[in-house]
């Protein structure tokens, strides 16, 4: 599917917003199948992403698709209840968090539990392939280390057996907070903020709601993606707008500048 139509500032409803987001989403999946064989996918916490979530786990509507400028694969996967609704390549996908509370997943607020409840418990999706942030040790920082681990090993290079300095993601989603927080990535947390060498990293969020210590994906490796997308409720719009104007390059999500890939606003305004 091709992306090149796909603009970097994407409004309307909640629901208009949500069902662009899922067909961009679906075009990327199958892109990345076609040019290397999986679709890598960090994705967002919070309340924002449960609509896009939904969404993805039923599929989404080959009228959507069209509409949004994306032509469907003749071998794209269909729905079995709904020929019309084009379903992503499960099989050939994997999952991580880019952010999670420290609580245990059947906590209301584990980001990883909201997944497993609009999108994983839904699909068809080897339970190998779904890489959650640990949070079972009772120690943040050596659950960090062990998240590190887990993506050094899983993005190493099968040619030569060596590691990228930092993954390559092809779709890293986004929220946004009204601190300008994204991921778990807060404006008062200067050392989260300038690390550049660390994959993932813990941090302690006294300030968050629920405040806590949480893990998160550093900003190095959010950068490093081919693709990051905002996904930003209504009433978060004009912050938004501000961040994408540059007016705001001093908090996190105006430091998400990707190095080689494209930043992406899909926002409820």
């Amino acid at each position: 599917m091709e992306l090149r139509e796909t603009p970097d500032w994407v409004t309307g409803s909640e629901t208009g917003v949500a069902e662009r987001a899922a067909a961009f989403v679906t075009a990327a999946a199958y892109r990345s199948l076609a040019d290397h064989g999986r679709f890598t996918v960090a994705l967002a916490g919070g309340g924002t992403p449960r609509r896009l979530y939904a969404l993805l786990a039923g599929g989404v509507d080959e009228s959507v698709m069209t509409d949004a400028g994306y032509d469907v694969p003749f071998d794209a996967r269909r729905s079995a209840a709904d020929a019309r609704l084009i379903i992503l390549p499960w099989r050939h996908t994997l999952l991580f968090q880019g952010d999670e509370r420290y609580l245990p997943a059947n906590h209301p607020d584990s980001n990883y539990g909201m997944v497993r409840e609009t999108l994983i418990r839904h699909i068809c999706i080897p339970p190998q392939q779904v890489v959650r942030m640990p949070v079972e040790s009772g120690d943040a920082a050596s659950d960090a280390e062990r998240y590190e681990k887990l993506l050094r090993g899983i993005f190493r290079k099968p040619d030569r057996g060596t590691r990228e300095e930092f993954p390559v993601f092809d779709l890293v989603m986004l929220g946004l907070g009204d601190d300008g927080h994204t991921a778990s990535l807060f404006p008062e947390d200067r050392i989260a903020l300038e690390e550049t060498r660390r994959w993932a990293i813990a941090v302690e969020a006294p300030r968050a709601n629920p405040p806590g210590a949480r893990l998160t994906l550093t900003l190095p490796v959010i950068n490093n993606a081919a693709t990051v997308m905002f996904l930003v409720p209504e009433q978060r719009c004009e912050l938004a707008r501000s961040i994408r104007n540059g007016e705001h390059p001093e908090l996190p999500a105006g430091r998400v500048r990707p190095v080689n890939g494209r930043l992406l606003w899909f926002v409820a305004c």
